[in-house]
């Protein structure tokens, strides 16, 4: 039986995990469920092989898109006062988010770019969740308990993608989930 602590809030699916690049070279973060990150100027300059002036004077017609697959697992534990046993219990919730992010790029003291706040999901995009198992820190009717501290929460990631496009070019960045 599991009975580590996790402080993990869920309403509905807030997944707080971020997508976080492995290379060292990549700067870019963004939440699966909501579209909300950064991408760093230098991802957008090697997707497209831009230097700096290049990125200055494009940067207002590039767009970006999520498309990403994560599945979070709650687990917990309800105690029988009557015969003093444990019932593990589970609930799993898939996301599957599709589509264009808003944006604003930030800019220096100077006025140039230096990277891309992701802002949300764009009117249009799709976030689909599905939920299964028992409500939340649910325990059955009768003698059942919650067992404080049970509840566990883990978020692994599936499929997911970030591309950034100009004009007629499209550049995915790609990484697994932690």
């Amino acid at each position: 039986m599991k009975k580590s602590m996790a402080l993990f809030a869920m309403s509905g699916f807030t997944a707080a995990a971020l997508f976080v690049a492995a290379p060292a070279s990549a700067d870019w973060t963004v939440d699966p469920s909501t579209g909300v990150g950064f991408v760093g100027k230098g991802d957008v300059q090697d997707a497209f092989g831009w230097n700096d002036h290049d990125l200055q004077a494009n940067h207002e017609g590039v767009s970006f898109a999520l498309t990403a697959k994560t599945t979070s697992t709650t687990t917990w534990s309800c105690f029988n006062s009557k015969n003093g046993k444990f019932q593990d219990r589970e609930h799993v919730v898939l996301a599957d988010t599709t589509g264009e992010l808003l944006y604003e790029a930030r800019t220096n003291p100077q006025n140039k770019v230096t990277r891309f706040l992701l802002t949300g999901l764009a009117e249009g995009s799709s976030s689909v969740t599905e939920s299964d198992g028992p409500k939340l820190g649910s325990c059955p009717n009768g003698p059942w308990s919650f067992v404080e501290g049970s509840q566990d929460t883990t978020v692994t990631g599936g499929e997911s993608a970030l591309s950034v496009s100009f004009a007629d070019q499209v550049q995915v960045l790609t990484h697994a989930a932690a």
